[in-house]
């Protein structure tokens, strides 16, 4: 008994640390599946929790991964670059010190810091145990340095590594430079050097390619470097969908579309065995290229569609280029994807696009004079942004005001606010140069706080004006840029709360008919615009409801139509024993399809994106079409 009293003691002294870190381990597992279901800002709080709770806790270095990961699946690019760098100076002999400098890698690239980007990667290349994360690098490095780098940055990068395979990968974009600037003997010698010293380099069939033998096939376990050859290539779409997370059930009803488009095409074309391949990727960039490689390199599809992940889009659009295969993306609208690939297309309009449409509908259709806008602080709103004030103010309407608001806000009081005072603003001032055009700015901001003493000055004792009750009118039109319905909630009631009198204009984040309906009070009038539009009573839908649901037992709904729409926009430019190359070319004509949900026409200024949107409004609670 008196030797177990010691054991005893002991279990009361550990308990508490046993239970803090079964605490810390299922907030953390609470994280962890955050993240894996895509809700990652859920999952970037209980990581800032842990930190703050367990600063020294047992999972810390975990903690900042995922931390840092979360960051940058929310396009919070500096968090991520921050939280990166710092685990470098705490934890540098961390298992995870790999990761978190691919991760940089990718950061700075998000941000445009190509010389840095490429330095993380070679770090991992060259210190890395994980033969997937090393090739992943291997692969960003190259297409980076290729479209990014200028000769003399890429040489520069060649005096500072001597390590065989980075060396091996210079040379060959080093190649590629000079051969594309008519330098074909140097370029060659390059070649042939890297050929000579590396005939197993991760880029040799590249660099036979480009010297114009055939390539062997090197698809081994992890590797994306695959045959090109010239076959004549197969009779197959290859389609990639997510293999869970909440994005699935979109994509299966994208490929449920695709599917019933086809088999219409195979009715009519019975000697056309064209047939679609789907494919099932996990979330990351490394499993998405792994499978278009080995599709690629065993049937040659004549195009790929999909995924829905960002990421892997970015890294896809970079692997057509090199294999010069046509690529669709359905639904990302991040801007430069097409910059990357002359074999990418965008259905859905970049952020870019969408800004432009805006700014030319608001100050050119409507000839609205004052704008303001409101907008989410992120990557998608500041180039949607960027793009609908220099299109506005080039057609003469100017931006008097833009409020930024976070995505993780429900308080937007002081935005609302700053938007209806600069309105109270404009309105006295254009009644004033309405009356004499030759009042100075300094008179007119002097007669306005008058005005204003004025306004609000109480009628009686104990009796105050509350500015609510005094309608903003001077601006013309608002546009309020939201990526979620959920915001929808928000904005009107506070649109009405704050009496700002004018145009409302939305992006497709406002497309929810039925969340509009219920709102329409205070949302009437508001001019939105969507990428993919239907009308449900419409006799063209009807009819092809109809036809759809007796055949697959369900009702066609917008990720169906759109699904649909892009096959039979693919179909459209197909046929028997086209090349991939020639089916990019059909691909890439400015002719338009007219889809049941989405039209699609490529504009000059944004060569394979998609420039066509519909314009709705809301109008006594319908939701009615503007253009066509």
């Amino acid at each position: 008994m008196k030797r177990l009293i010691p054991f005893l003691w002991l279990a009361v002294l550990l308990w508490p640390v046993f239970s803090q870190e079964q605490a810390e381990q299922r907030l953390f597992d609470a994280g962890v599946a955050a993240y894996k279901s895509g809700n990652y800002e859920s999952a970037q709080q209980s990581f800032l929790e842990l930190l703050q709770k367990y600063p020294n806790g047992a999972l810390i270095t975990g903690i900042r991964l995922m931390l840092a990961k979360s960051y940058y699946k929310l396009s919070n690019y500096a968090n991520a670059e921050v939280v990166c760098k710092y685990f470098f100076t705490r934890h540098p002999e961390s298992s995870y010190i790999d990761d978190m400098h691919h991760l940089l890698g990718n950061t700075l690239y998000r941000l445009r810091k190509y010389n840095e980007a490429v330095e993380e990667w070679i770090w991992v290349i060259q210190n890395s145990r994980d033969p997937r994360l090393k090739q992943t690098s291997s692969e960003y490095l190259y297409r980076t340095m290729d479209n990014y780098l200028s000769e003399q940055e890429v040489q520069a990068l060649q005096m500072r590594h001597s390590d065989p395979q980075v060396n091996g990968t210079i040379k060959l974009v080093l190649a590629r430079k000079m051969i594309e600037k008519n330098r074909d003997a140097e370029g060659k010698a390059l070649l042939q050097a890297l050929l000579r010293e590396q005939p197993d380099h991760i880029f040799a069939d590249e660099a036979r390619r480009l010297l114009g033998s055939d390539p062997v096939s090197s698809t081994g376990t992890g590797n994306v470097t695959t045959t090109t050859g010239s076959s004549a290539g197969g009779n197959s779409i290859l389609y990639l969908k997510p293999a869970e997370g909440e994005t699935r059930e979109a994509s299966d009803a994208i490929q449920l579309g695709m599917e019933y488009a086809l088999r219409e095409y195979q009715r009519r074309s019975a000697d056309n065995p064209i047939r679609l391949n789907t494919r099932e990727v996990e979330a990351t960039v490394a499993s998405a290229l792994s499978v278009v490689a080995e599709e690629t390199a065993n049937s040659r599809p004549l195009c790929l569609v999909g995924p829905i992940n960002p990421d892997q889009n970015a890294g896809i659009a970079l692997f057509s280029r090199y294999e010069d295969q046509p690529y669709v993306v359905p639904l990302s609208s991040q801007h430069g994807l097409t910059e990357l690939s002359p074999y990418t297309f965008q259905i859905n309009p970049d952020t870019r696009t969408k800004g432009h449409f805006l700014g030319q509908y608001a100050a050119g259709d409507l000839k609205l004079k004052n704008l303001a806008v409101l907008a989410p602080v992120n990557e998608y709103g500041q180039n949607l942004v960027q793009s609908f004030i220099e299109t506005a103010q080039a057609n003469g309407s100017k931006v008097a005001t833009v409020q930024w608001y976070y995505e993780t806000a429900q308080d937007f009081t002081r935005q609302f606010r700053a938007i209806w005072r600069e309105g109270l603003y404009l309105a006295y001032r254009d009644s004033v140069l309405g009356a004499d055009s030759t009042v100075s700015e300094g008179r007119i901001k002097s007669g306005y706080r008058s005005y204003l003493h004025n306004l609000f000055e109480p009628r009686r004792v104990g009796v105050s004006v509350d500015s609510t009750d005094v309608p903003a009118t001077g601006i013309d039109g608002l546009l309020i840029v939201i990526r979620s319905n959920e915001f929808i909630q928000y904005f009107a009631t506070q649109l009405a709360f704050n009496n700002i009198r004018t145009t409302l204009l939305g992006n497709e984040g406002w497309n929810d008919p039925n969340l509009l309906r219920k709102y329409r009070t205070h949302l009437e009038g508001l001019i939105y615009v969507t990428a993919g539009y239907f009308d449900p009573e419409s006799p063209n839908y009807k009819v092809f409801m109809n036809r759809f649901r007796n055949e697959l037992q369900t009702t066609p709904e917008q990720f169906h139509l759109l699904g649909y729409d892009i096959m039979k926009w693919i179909l459209s430019n197909y046929s028997p024993g086209i090349s991939p190359p020639q089916l990019r070319d059909n691909m890439a004509r400015n002719s338009l399809y007219e889809g049941i949900l989405t039209d699609i026409k490529f504009s000059a200024d944004a060569p394979r994106v998609n420039s066509m949107l519909t314009v709705l409004k809301l109008n006594l609670g319908q939701i009615i079409r503007l253009n066509k």
